[in-house]
């Protein structure tokens, strides 16, 4: 799946290649897109647009910053790390 990010004027944002939505506020929104864990910060976010057939959302709000977010890695056992 095809995933893109269109950012105008810092406030109108649209992604596509959305799989999952994991948080949604007014400050931050979590994605799972094709590419990777996504993150957007800003103020006054609220969602316009939300087509899961077509795995697209749209922002409207101030953005102060897109990321993407490492995948965590599974964390090693205390005296793995200890007896290396």
């Amino acid at each position: 799946m095809e995933h893109s990010i269109s950012l105008k004027d810092r406030s109108n944002l649209v992604i596509s290649g959305v799989d999952h939505i994991y948080s949604f506020n007014d400050k931050r929104v979590e994605l799972l897109t094709s590419a990777g864990r996504l993150i957007v910060e800003g103020e006054g976010l609220d969602m316009n647009k939300l087509n899961l057939e077509e795995s697209i959302i749209s922002v409207e709000g101030t953005v102060n910053s897109i990321n993407y977010a490492k995948d965590k890695k599974p964390e090693e056992k205390f005296f793995k790390k200890v007896f290396k």
